[in-house]
């Protein structure tokens, strides 16, 4: 039996809605908390967090607060509960200790950890996993047993089956079943999948881990309905139907959801960004209060407006002061990430200016978005989307989707949306992730700025029928290309790009310096 595995609409694209902060450092971060929970059975009393870190520095993940999504995940906190702020006072009232520390292993995969539940009677249970961006993660290794399972899934594994008996037991509602060997103790288990909570063996050598991601993998998963542009022009003409109605198709092949029940989660993703992008100006920018580590720079740019002219033009101003609101990070305000932590209150910043600007209806925006949907589709089918290969695959794609989707918004054609897309993309190759841990969102805010307010500038080049050449596949094809050849430490991380100005290094010491201090 085998799994079909592709990107999705509500679980890579345009999730999780979560509250502010990074999605792979804070709401991936809190799925595996949740993870972790499950392998504890409910009884915690005690977990070890051991990152994998060269440097033995917790700066990056403090920074993005990976503590408190893990702590706040352990307790049941899922990425939109606001109770992840405080984690901490949180877990002292539950009676659960933990520390942070740092260990050696083979996954590749920079923001991964070893997770090890001790339970109330003092039995011990362990995971080795990955948040991969954009809120996903994968799970390495349960108890010793090396595996692959992405979250998706009711996961069973069961000590005290054989294959042959679970084979037999489940073979009509499973997934997949698998077997699972640990050389180190000559141990064997198997791991079966299910699309619902599976009947359990009665034994206590049986763990169960339930789906953290919204839309859970169903047996009957058909294929992955286009993977290029071309692909999807061709499954809207076979059908007879629109560009935005292919999206559509795409997604019922994939989750199974009706057209009905898919439009209903783009009305709800849809107002949680209306929602972010007005936090400022429904709370009132000077009553915004500032946290550690980020300033509210919509007070600044409010400041400003209100004073002077603006040297920029009308649109880019509208765009500019929604993309502040999304990077104020409120506490209590929901956020979509599309691809990176606050990618959709970007992407819809432009969308929505432009739809004002040239009045389209809402109908006409939850058109756009889906059409930002399948490219963020075929951008997670080429690029994990998130730093680990620079800020092409976040910033650069979200300004790729904010493009191709304005161009739709605007009347553009299924080829235009295309050219749109790839010139966006192709101008953002090569960028490093090169986060600046305790530097105030920089160089990140100012570059998912320029994604948003440079959207519309892609969309009407494609629009007056310029040619971006290349395929937007083969331009997502190539953020690989250019990470190999420059090498993952010069895109991704703080041994690359602005963090190895002199200053950053000043800011990131100083940081470390304040962790240590309150640890």
């Amino acid at each position: 039996m085998t799994t079909q595995y592709y990107p999705d609409f509500f679980n890579d694209v345009f999730g999780p809605i979560m509250q502010p902060g990074s999605s792979g450092g804070f709401a991936g971060m809190a799925r595996i908390g949740n993870i972790a929970r499950d392998l504890a059975g409910g009884d915690l009393s005690h977990v070890s967090f051991q990152f994998r870190d060269p440097n033995k520095t917790l700066a990056p993940y403090f920074n993005f607060m990976s503590d408190r999504g893990l702590l706040g995940g352990l307790l049941g906190f899922l990425p939109d509960d606001e109770r992840l702020f405080d984690a901490y006072a949180h877990a002292e009232k539950a009676g659960v200790t933990y520390d942070f520390g740092f260990a050696e292993m083979s996954v590749e995969n920079p923001e991964s950890l070893v997770a090890i539940v001790t339970r109330r009677d003092g039995s011990t249970g362990s995971l080795v996993a990955s948040s991969v961006g954009g809120g996903m993660v994968v799970v390495h290794e349960v108890n010793g047993f090396p595996l692959t399972w992405k979250g998706d899934t009711f996961a069973l594994i069961s000590e005290e089956l054989s294959l042959e008996q679970a084979k037999e037991k489940y073979a009509e509602k499973a997934i997949r079943i698998l077997p699972l060997a640990q050389k180190a103790r000559h141990a064997t288990a198997i791991l079966a999948e299910f699309s619902e909570f599976p009947q359990r063996p009665k034994d206590d050598r049986s763990t169960v881990l339930r789906p953290v991601l919204p839309v859970v993998t169903q047996k009957d998963k058909r294929p992955q309905l286009f993977r290029t542009m071309e692909e999807w022009r061709a499954a809207a003409d076979s059908r007879g139907i629109s560009f935005a109605e292919a999206a559509i198709e795409y997604e019922i092949s994939s989750s199974g959801l009706s057209r009905t029940e898919i439009l209903e989660k783009f009305e709800e993703i849809a107002a949680v960004l209306e929602g972010q992008i007005h936090a400022l100006e429904k709370m009132g920018y000077e009553n915004a209060t500032d946290t550690p580590n980020l300033p509210i720079y919509g007070k600044l740019w409010n400041r400003y407006t209100t004073k002077r002219e603006i040297i920029s033009d009308n649109l880019t101003a509208h765009i500019i002061r929604h993309a502040m609101s999304t990077n104020a990070k409120i506490p209590g305000v929901k956020i979509v990430p599309a691809p990176m932590g606050t990618g959709g209150g970007y992407l819809f910043s432009a969308l929505d200016a432009v739809r004002e600007k040239i009045g389209a209806t809402h109908e006409q925006l939850i058109e756009a978005l889906l059409v930002a949907a399948g490219l963020g589709a075929i951008a997670f089918t080429y690029s994990n989307c998130s730093g680990h290969d620079g800020c092409t695959a976040e910033s650069g794609i979200c300004c790729a989707m904010a493009a191709g989707a304005t161009c739709y918004l605007a009347g553009g054609d299924a080829v235009a949306v295309e050219n749109a897309a790839s010139m966006a993309l192709q101008s953002n190759l090569g960028i490093p992730c090169d986060f600046i841990p305790g530097g105030l969102e920089f160089p990140c805010i100012t570059r998912t700025i320029r994604a948003a307010v440079t959207a519309p500038l892609y969309a009407d080049l494609a629009l007056s029928g310029m040619d971006a050449l290349i395929p937007y596949h083969e331009v997502l094809q190539s953020i690989a290309s250019t990470r190999n050849a420059l090498g993952s430490d010069n895109i991704c991380g703080q041994d690359c790009g602005i963090c190895q100005t002199p200053t950053a290094k000043q800011i990131m010491a100083s940081y470390e310096a304040t962790i240590i201090a309150k640890s």
